[in-house]
């Protein structure tokens, strides 16, 4: 066979007969007998695959590699290695490499007064023979448990007895391998979960911990990604306990105020990759954050920040720090490009993804769970805020329990009356002083600095679209319910949403809807009023809540949590008693000895502050606008209103959110 035709017989792309490209060996690591072996193949190779008017005669006489020898080391050259995904190159040409794995053909029976043969490849032998026992000890090692699996989780020595007990369930006798043997395969067994291991290494790393298995989830190589430069290409977001203890007052139902420590509080926040600069965050005092707190976060982010009055003396922001937002007019209801976070429940549930996609328009990057060193920027900031500010506390919890800042945490709070209004407050400060601190992962610039630097040379971002830039767009959900009522008993038409009745004049006077299915659309932070669709997809207006429901703010989380103390009877009301007030005196009675009472409380006195501050700052507006001295008429004076008429078609517009 000529050797165009050997080489065409190799199917292989054409593109891997190029030797330039092929792996190399290091020949200085070689023993000098083999390395001097390795030379004349690897001079054989060259020879046949670079200069075709040399013979295999030739080069045999040249390097003393026979035609037979020569042709078989080309196909192992040109062979891929199932490891390294490439071919074996030069590699193949080592002496005494195997490129295949050993395949037995011989038999492993043999009788006492035979003399035992050599058993090389016999375990490898019988798993090829019964598939099903390589599967089984192969699951018992990894500890998997299918669904129909009562398999417990076993030792390496059970799973010895496992292996033994399978082999006798398929036939295999006594004087056939294992049972052959002095160990009966143990040793061999013991290589193979070896094999297991290397094969399926995250679930192999199971076996040795929690930790281990973390680490084994971030990836089995280095990414090296590109570095980022311009603001907001990508964000990174993830939440963190603060190391420090907090109080809340109340009042309980017997009219005592009280003064406790609640769980430590939860700090959300969005930092941009290219510029380590913190474009938003969100203090949740629940025990754990859920999506909407996911969903405050990016609100607070996305919409500009205004700056606030702050009640502790002394504390005032720093001059070179501030939001980007606020300092900075081009970052104004900015957008990212990627948005870089864990695989928690909160993160990825539907509203979240979908406000993401929606709203922002960014593409997710999710990384694993309880692996910080993925997003190690955010990680490290965390740990800058406790330095900056948390840790300086006198009711700091310290890094961990043995930490010597730690002293009596939560006596201290509550000596001091350290407040979770003041911990907002101090927050406000930190967050904008860190993005003033020249930072040495982007050359000492501070974010705010390199983040102004950068979007003057021209790297600006998207920026929110004007028709969206209100609150509620950021907590939106749809839903479909079915219209109530009855003629016959004199019920006019509603809906029923968590519990709730939700009617108006045009649904109450518009009972041929009765028994349709509408399409309401919610706002979860305020749930007082929803937007009805009919099913052809056009407006048919709003629906308030019944009641006290109706009056008082209040979100889809309180609701639900008010809901499910009634349905277990823990709590009740009628129709003409406050389910707020209730609720609040039910939980101020468990807060006297329960820390996540308190912290139920204190979420609902945000609520409420936050409707009352939002009202406030609604009716200041409305008087600036109407009393502005600068407003330029150049006709009616009703044309002063038509902002307001033209502010109809917003999400909500019974509630300026």
């Amino acid at each position: 066979m000529s050797r165009r035709r050997i080489l065409d017989s190799i199917n292989i792309d054409p593109k891997h007969k190029d030797i330039s490209k092929w792996p190399i060996v290091n020949i200085m690591q070689l023993q000098p007998e083999d390395r001097e072996i390795f030379k004349k193949r690897e001079a054989a190779v060259n020879l046949y695959m670079l200069h075709e008017e040399v013979t295999l005669e030739k080069i045999t006489e040249q390097t003393g590699v026979s035609k037979k020898e020569l042709i078989i080391f080309i196909k192992k050259c040109l062979e891929f290695d199932p490891i390294t995904e490439a071919i074996w190159g030069f590699r193949a040409l080592i002496p005494h490499k195997r490129t295949k794995k050993y395949d037995r053909s011989a038999t492993t029976t043999f009788l006492p007064q035979q003399e035992q043969p050599k058993l090389s490849g016999a375990f490898n032998q019988l798993l090829e023979q019964y598939p099903e026992i390589r599967e089984k000890i192969t699951s018992a090692y990894l500890r998997r448990k299918g669904k129909n699996s009562t398999m417990p989780t076993i030792s390496t020595d059970g799973i010895h007895r496992l292996f033994l007990s399978l082999c006798k369930k398929n036939g295999i006798g006594i004087h056939d391998y294992p049972f052959n043997t002095n160990d009966k395969g143990y040793r061999s067994l013991y290589r193979f979960f070896k094999k297991i291991e290397n094969n399926h290494f995250s679930e192999g790393a199971k076996r040795y911990g929690i930790e281990a298995a973390r680490q084994s989830r971030m990836g089995t190589s280095p990414k090296h990604e590109l570095i980022l430069q311009k603001p907001f290409q990508r964000v990174q977001f993830d939440g963190h306990k603060i190391d420090a203890m907090f109080t809340i007052t109340f009042k309980t139902p017997e009219g005592d105020l009280f003064t406790e420590v609640v769980e430590r509080v939860w700090l959300l926040v969005i930092v941009d990759v290219a510029t380590r600069a913190i474009l938003g965050h969100h203090l949740c005092v629940n025990k754990e954050y859920n999506k909407d707190d996911v969903l405050h976060c990016i609100r607070n982010t996305v919409t500009p920040y205004e700056k606030r009055k702050f009640s502790i003396p002394g504390i005032d922001y720093d001059p070179k720090g501030g939001i980007p937002s606020a300092e900075i007019p081009e970052t104004a209801w900015a957008l990212w490009d990627e948005f870089s976070y864990d695989n928690g429940k909160a993160n990825l549930s539907n509203i979240v993804t979908d406000r993401l996609y929606e709203v922002v328009r960014c593409t997710l990057k999710p990384g694993p769970v309880e692996a910080p060193e993925v997003r190690g920027i955010i990680e490290r900031l965390f740990r800058s805020l406790e330095v900056l500010g948390y840790h300086k506390l006198v009711s700091t919890t310290g890094s961990n329990p043995s930490d010597p800042l730690r002293k009596n945490p939560e006596q201290q709070a509550k000596k001091f009356d350290i407040s979770l209004s003041e911990l907002e407050e101090l927050t406000h400060i930190l967050v904008s002083d860190y993005n003033g601190i020249p930072h040495s992962g982007i050359r000492n610039f501070s974010p705010l600095q390199l983040m102004k630097q950068r979007i003057e040379r021209g790297m600006e971002p998207r920026v929110l679209e004007p028709e969206k830039r209100k609150d509620a767009i950021f907590f939106m959900i749809q839903t479909k319910r079915r219209v109530s009522g009855n003629i016959e008993k004199g019920k006019r038409p509603f809906i029923n949403y968590e519990g709730v009745r939700y009617q108006s004049d045009i649904l109450s006077n518009s009972p041929h809807l009765i028994g349709t299915e509408l399409t309401i659309v919610v706002n979860v932070d305020d749930i007082r009023t929803v937007k009805v669709f009919l099913s052809d997809g056009s407006e048919f207006g709003y629906l308030t809540a019944y009641g006290i429901w109706g009056i008082t703010p209040h979100s889809l989380r309180t609701r639900k949590a008010i809901n499910k103390l009634k349905n277990e009877r823990k709590i009740f009301f009628t129709t003409y008693q406050d389910p707020f007030q209730i609720y609040y005196e039910y939980k101020a009675s468990k807060a006297k000895t329960g820390k996540r009472e308190r912290n139920h409380i204190a979420q609902l006195q945000r609520e409420l502050n936050k409707a009352e501050a939002a009202s406030t700052n609604k009716h200041e507006k409305e008087e600036e606008q109407f009393f502005a001295p600068d407003v330029q008429s150049t006709g009616d004076v009703n044309s002063l209103f038509i902002e307001e008429d033209d502010d109809d078609d917003r999400i909500f517009r019974t509630y300026n959110f």
